[in-house]
């Protein structure tokens, strides 16, 4: 049953809806099938309702290769498979951007290697010399084979430490937003639906974007889209906190605080706008929202309340 009350369709299918659209897109398709197609639109609102969101999605879908649908539709159930299902959701654009409720989409996890839901982080070891750490609802995709690395992040967040390997070419990371060159380096990059955060903590990272190369060193940060300026700042270790499972805060803001605990949790933080430019700081537990807002109850004019399960009210405290 399609659940209405988030607007999302289930992942079965979503998985049909792709199915269907690289049986259309393949060149193989008759009469017959787009008949059956028109049935299996028709049999449930949350067919319609998959199909219409991939094609909001994957209007580029126009430009995916007719053999790559075909090898995507006709490939053994098996890695290869995969792989050309993989490849065709990156060229269609699905795997770049999600429709509205991007955070809980599939599409990126269905064309990831690797993918951690909301809450859960995980190291993996990708090659000699090439470790990342996933955070919470983070997808990456990986090249590891002969010479050459690479890693595409498709959402979430990830810290990566690279060393060089005799006959083995720099590391390739696609951003969404412009691509990063690492020879040597410890670094951290978050993908937003706006752009992506980098911070370099060891070594330097080369970001290309539009042509142009820009060096980031140890001890930098930036913020960039995919047009404008590269906003360049101090990085600073602590962000690194999450792969602990904690959260350090140096005057931030409490709207700012409670977003960053939002995503390590399926759920909402409302912050009532009359406390949400309260200033804290401190050393919180990730993984517990509710201790941590409520650590800050003595501190601060807030009271923290739980509505349900997956919804926590921030709100001023009566006088």
């Amino acid at each position: 049953m399609h659940n209405a009350a988030d607007g999302m369709p289930p992942d079965p299918v979503v998985r049909e809806a792709i199915a269907w659209w690289a049986k259309l897109q393949s060149g193989l398709a008759d009469a017959r099938d787009r008949e059956s197609c028109s049935a299996w639109l028709a049999q449930d609102p949350a067919h319609r309702l998959a199909w219409d969101r991939l094609q909001a999605i994957g209007r580029d879908a126009r430009r995916v290769p007719a053999a790559l649908a075909h090898a995507a539709l006709n490939a053994p159930a098996s890695r290869g498979r995969r792989a050309a299902l993989r490849s065709l959701l990156a060229v269609a654009g699905v795997a770049a951007t999600g429709w509205t409720g991007y955070r809980h989409a599939p599409w990126q996890r269905l064309a990831a290697d690797f993918s951690t839901s909301v809450g859960e982080r995980r190291p993996v070891a990708l090659a000699d010399g090439l470790h990342i750490t996933l955070n919470s609802d983070t997808a990456v995709r990986v090249n590891v084979s002969g010479n050459a690395r690479g890693i595409d992040l498709l959402r979430g967040e990830v810290l990566v430490q690279a060393e060089p390997r005799p006959g083995v070419e720099a590391l390739r990371v696609d951003t969404g937003y412009g691509e990063l060159r690492v020879e040597r380096a410890r670094f951290d990059l978050r993908r937003t639906g706006s752009g992506s955060r980098l911070g370099v903590y060891e070594g330097s990272v080369a970001l290309l974007r539009n042509g142009v190369l820009t060096h980031v060193n140890a001890g930098e940060r930036l913020a960039y889209a995919d047009e404008g300026d590269v906003s360049r700042r101090a990085s600073d270790p602590d962000r690194l906190a999450w792969v602990d499972g904690m959260v350090v805060a140096k005057d931030w803001r409490l709207d700012d605080f409670a977003e960053h605990l939002a995503r390590q949790r399926v759920g909402v933080i409302r912050v009532d706008p009359a406390v949400a430019p309260l200033r804290l700081s401190g050393v919180f537990p990730l993984d517990d929202a509710e201790r941590a807002l409520k650590a800050l109850e003595p501190a601060l004019p807030i009271v923290v309340t739980r509505h349900t399960q997956y919804w926590l009210q921030v709100g001023p405290r009566e006088i």
